[in-house]
């Protein structure tokens, strides 16, 4: 008889610990500790998105043509986003700390205009930008002296969930849109 409870005590144990950690996945980005920085040099915490939609992509500043793409991309979601009357977040996240500094944001965003203050353009360690590539499902690498990286914009639910990836410029702009 205490074999047979040991083994249930045993098993309750292992469910409530699957449960725990898949609740802890779930959870989304906003709950990474990580502290980033914003194209002004503040500290920026994932947290502050969440209760609105947000359209994330990574980026490397001195890329001339995934990178374009996506801020494009990223661009006319913002319009379809505006003629329908949704409040949501855009996040641009730096993929090279040594390239994409605040001041190299603060600049590329002033050059294109992109200065609406729900938009976030993103400075990390090599660390966290590793580990919240790897939660969004995006591959990046050297190349030479270049970045490369795929093509991916997500929309995360207000918890920082992913609810769905645009991975090809072609796809339909409102994938993105809550």
């Amino acid at each position: 008889m205490s074999r047979i409870f040991s083994a249930l005590i045993l098993v309750m144990t292992l469910m409530a610990c699957a449960a725990w950690s898949g609740s802890a996945r779930a959870a989304g980005i906003y709950d990474e500790r990580t502290v980033w920085l914003d194209d002004q040099a503040q500290p920026f915490s994932m947290l502050s998105l969440s209760g609105t939609p947000t359209v994330l992509t990574f980026a490397y500043g001195a890329c001339r043509r995934v990178c374009a793409s996506s801020l494009r991309t990223m661009q006319q979601v913002q319009a379809l986003a505006d003629q329908r009357h949704l409040q949501m977040n855009f996040v641009v996240v730096g993929l090279d700390p040594a390239q994409d500094r605040p001041d190299d944001w603060a600049q590329y965003r002033a050059e294109r205009g992109l200065m609406r203050p729900n938009w976030q353009f993103l400075t990390g360690t090599g660390g966290a930008i590793r580990q919240i590539a790897q939660r969004l499902g995006v591959r990046y690498w050297r190349y030479g002296e270049h970045t490369m990286h795929d093509f991916r914009i997500v929309l995360l639910s207000t918890e920082g969930s992913v609810i769905r990836t645009l991975d090809d410029a072609g796809q339909p702009l409102e994938r993105l849109l809550p």
